[in-house]
């Protein structure tokens, strides 16, 4: 009989740790890294030809997709589920985008042609990076198209998507220009307000909500959501134009722009999209 306890006990221990064991096995075997953040672009110096892809993680856990497509506008929304960044890593598994150099460079010397990079991280803090100028892998071209076509299909999503609710843009200096218009939604329509003091102009208006989609793409191609292009200055002759966006997801945006002599492209552009109906 002690035989056989020590034999029970010895089988049972033994079952004890292969059951401790392989699970952990398993685990190390099943785990995988999966993406953080995704950027590809391809463009061409000479015209609006190309296209722009951005999936990343925000600060509250939503996952962040922009869409730029070049003359076809871009896209922003928000999503909540992951399975973007592992068809993502699918498409690049495919075309081992992994074994890609660092840097591709043509043989000769080449102006106004194409660009493009190719970012993506893990969240084991791998990464890969990857661009070139007018040359490229032998299976870019392929992976190019798998990229589009498999943003085709977020297009056409609504669910999530950026629009503005309120919108507000100042200019001002000590020379006396003093600017402000500022756009909101409403349930039917939109209530634009115009201040030029230097002209003398205050005056409300109503105006279909479409407009707002319409400042949206104005804002978009200015990179106005892109800080790169803020200007500081301590002058006291500069202009300080300053802009807040809040959007219908909850989100916002602001920035402080300045300039001595000629605008930013941001700051014109906007003043731009106003000025019709302040010559009204």
């Amino acid at each position: 009989m002690p035989y056989m306890n020590r034999s029970l006990i010895f089988t049972g221990l033994l079952g004890l740790a292969v059951s401790c064991v392989s699970p952990q096995l398993n685990n190390n075997e099943m785990k995988k890294d999966h993406l953080t953040y995704f950027s590809f672009d391809h463009h061409n110096s000479m015209s609006m030809h190309g296209e722009k892809y951005d999936v990343s993680y925000t600060k509250d856990g939503r996952i962040n997709v922009v869409i730029d497509e070049g003359s076809s506008g871009e896209k922003e929304f928000y999503l909540s589920d992951s399975v973007i960044f592992d068809e993502l890593l699918a498409i690049m598994e495919t075309y081992k985008t992994d074994k890609y150099k660092e840097n591709y460079k043509p043989k000769g010397r080449i102006t106004d042609g194409d660009s493009w990079s190719l970012y993506y991280k893990y969240d084991s803090k791998r990464s890969v990076s990857s661009g070139g100028y007018m040359a490229w892998p032998d299976n870019y071209r392929e992976m190019r198209r798998a990229l589009s076509d498999y943003f085709q299909k977020w297009r056409n999503h609504q669910k999530g998507v950026l629009a503005i609710d309120y919108f507000k843009f100042t200019s001002k200096n000590n020379k006396g220009r003093d600017m402000e218009f500022t756009l909101k939604r409403g349930e039917e329509e939109a209530t634009m307000t115009l201040h030029d003091a230097e002209r003398g102009i205050d005056k409300t208006l109503s105006v279909g909500n479409d407009i707002l989609q319409k400042l949206q793409e104005r804002a978009n191609s200015v990179n106005l959501k892109s800080k790169m292009y803020d200007y500081f200055t301590e002058d006291e002759e500069a202009t300080q134009n300053t802009y807040f966006v809040r959007y219908n997801t909850g989100d916002s945006i602001s920035g402080i722009t300045c300039h001595t002599q000629y605008p930013s492209h941001k700051v014109a552009g906007i003043i731009d999209f106003f000025s019709p109906w302040l010559e009204k």
